[in-house]
């Protein structure tokens, strides 16, 4: 029985994350995520919102989940477990109340899923707590070889239960996609990964900042856009870069050297806030971009035209001399005359 629940939550995770696309085009749940900051013996009461765009009606059956981050995945991927499960202390979902009762939505219309969250009023562990309130076309206590047929999608909840908080974070590492001795153009893509080592959840948000070898910044790009979540005890990589344009498949390399233009030494400073104190952390990096394919081509154009120029001159000068030397020789013959 146990081993039969553990593969419907294991396939509960791939569904509601890798939705069909059926599923995921007819059915809009909001908003994706909640988060709350509550005391002990709180309650909160909320709805999510549910909207089917398909001209078919269907049927959804609302269920609790616990969630955290699949272990060793950096992309922030949620890994499902059952509600009454709580291996670390941060389950939510006994916390939880909402009615299971089936909802059959008719074409375009709308609901309403109504939730509760009550924190206990002792013995509950400060920090984040993290659970979900799922939305599958198979009832949860369907057999495990039906399981695969379902889908699901997902609203998840954060709650931060106050009490001895600790937000502490790091960059355990910036840097570069690929680490080049100099880039012939842009993009210069970056990745940061960011580690969340206290015991509630962090949204880190910022900006990288490129300034070039005279202290001018030519670039700010935002981090973390959609605010997404790091979990206490993990890594989130964030990947992000500077770049002018996007290049068409099948561009030249001259094309994305005169689009992606940049020239010279320049250094990339990030920063990043987070926590309820808006605390920073900065890192600094450098790196040089050299187009040697336009330098050669305006390197070979500047020296056609000097050339051009060089000898225009000395036509000129050659002429005026002429015609100073004709101008002479006329006055001389008019004296002898």
């Amino acid at each position: 029985m146990k081993k039969a629940k553990d593969i419907f939550y294991g396939l509960a995770m791939a569904a509601a994350l890798l939705l069909p696309s059926a599923f995921a085009q007819a059915v809009t749940i909001s908003p994706p995520y909640f988060d709350y900051s509550l005391n002990p013996g709180d309650t909160v009461l909320d709805v999510v919102k549910v909207y089917n765009e398909d001209d078919r009606p269907i049927t959804l059956y609302p269920m609790l989940v616990n969630f955290t981050y699949k272990e060793g995945d950096e992309a922030g991927t949620p890994s499902f477990y059952p509600a009454d499960q709580d291996p670390v202390g941060t389950a939510l979902a006994k916390w939880v109340t909402v009615d299971t009762k089936p909802i059959t939505l008719q074409p375009k219309e709308r609901a309403n899923v109504q939730f509760a969250i009550n924190v206990p009023a002792d013995k509950v562990q400060p920090g984040g707590h993290f659970g979900a309130i799922m939305l599958s076309t198979e009832p949860p206590n369907a057999e495990a070889g039906k399981i695969g047929i379902a889908s699901r999608i997902a609203s998840l909840l954060f709650v931060k239960v106050s009490g001895e908080i600790r937000e502490q974070a790091s960059i355990a590492e910036f840097g570069f996609k690929e680490k080049k001795l100099w880039y012939n153009y842009l993009p210069v893509d970056f990745y940061a990964r960011f580690e969340n080592s206290g015991n509630t959840h962090l949204r880190p948000v910022g900006n990288l900042f490129i300034t070039d070898w005279m202290g001018r910044q030519v670039a700010s790009i935002k981090i973390n856009e959609s605010f997404t979540s790091v979990l206490p005890l993990s890594i989130r990589r964030y990947d992000f870069g500077w770049r002018h344009v996007n290049a068409p498949e099948g561009a030249s390399e001259l094309w994305k050297e005169w689009h992606n233009f940049a020239l010279g030494k320049y250094k990339a400073t990030l920063v990043l806030n987070y926590g309820a104190s808006n605390q920073v952390l900065s890192e600094e990096r450098e790196f040089s971009v050299w187009p040697w394919r336009l330098m050669s081509i305006f390197g070979a154009a500047a020296v056609i035209v000097l050339l051009f120029a060089y000898l225009l001159m000395r036509a000129y000068n050659a002429a005026v001399i002429r015609k100073y030397e004709l101008s002479k020789a006329k006055e001389a013959k008019e004296k002898k005359e």
